[in-house]
């Protein structure tokens, strides 16, 4: 059974538990992904967004005091990495590790409804939260930077080729003809796709990928893994750029992003747009 509570995420399955708490980050050094001393200039800028997203303390305790349905709130950085909200910060010193939760979480993740959104109208935060991942009665409100799916590693898979792993291990196929480029940042996605199998689609992986039947859901694919990626991007015929599937010899067009899959006014902006 899963639990989580207001300042602390915490997941019981028999003897095992595992904790997040505010202020850990105190106890660590700076994860080697934002150097602290002296940080860069775009290190900067993102912990200065993040700073900007954290609510005053009375939001989080409010919503997590509600008897009907209590509502927490995690954010997900470029890396894919999650955070409760208002732990500062945002590290791989206090991000939450756990496999099973971490996979608990994004396997419910998807967009919000209208009666969700209602929620945050009282508060003001109907615009801010995108995402959200239901447990039972329970709400925990997702922030990300980009996409709330972030690819973090491209694994050799003996049987299926490569496959893409985001959450704690979770994976799907890598597909070289559903990659996709935002013409805003430049940056890379995969679609979301669920595996065939004698023909038939198996079981949607998460909520987000069942609902990318009627309209195509992306990840994002983390900077490093689309570094690893590079070599077989080419130019184009037109405008764009190609990617060729080395295994196979063929080579696909990388499409532009849909609009409907670019991150809103609630995900972190271009730093051109934050120089003050």
């Amino acid at each position: 059974m899963y639990h989580f509570f207001g300042n602390r995420c915490a997941l019981r399955r028999g003897h095992v538990q595992a904790r997040c708490r505010r202020g850990l980050a105190a106890s660590f050094s700076v994860s080697s992904d934002a150097p602290s001393s002296p940080a860069p200039a775009k290190y900067r800028y993102i912990e200065r967004w993040h700073a900007s997203t954290v609510k005053p303390q009375s939001f989080y305790d409010d919503f997590a005091a509600r008897e009907k349905q209590k509502c927490y709130f995690y954010s997900v950085d470029l890396q894919g990495r999650l955070f409760l909200e208002d732990v500062l910060p945002k590290n791989i010193a206090t991000s939450i590790k756990d496999e099973n939760l971490l996979n608990f979480i994004f396997r419910r993740v998807r967009r919000i409804r209208d009666k969700e959104k209602a929620i945050l109208e009282e508060a003001g935060a109907a615009d801010d939260y995108p995402f959200v991942s239901p447990c039972g009665a329970e709400l925990n409100f997702v922030r990300p930077a980009d996409s709330p799916v972030v690819f973090h590693e491209l694994r050799e898979d003996s049987e299926n080729g490569k496959s893409l792993v985001f959450g704690g291990n979770l994976s799907q196929l890598y597909r070289p003809d559903r990659l996709a480029m935002s013409p805003r940042t430049g940056r890379l996605y995969h679609e979301l796709v669920s595996e065939t199998r004698d023909g038939r689609e198996v079981k949607p992986l998460t909520a987000l990928h069942a609902s990318a039947s009627t309209a195509p859901e992306y990840g994002l694919i983390k900077s490093s893994v689309a570094v690893s990626l590079a070599d077989a991007i080419v130019e184009g015929d037109g405008f764009g750029s190609d990617v060729i599937c080395y295994d196979t010899g063929k080579r696909y067009p990388i499409e532009w992003l849909p609009a409907h899959a670019e991150a809103g006014g609630w995900g972190l902006p271009l730093s051109e747009e934050c120089d003050e």
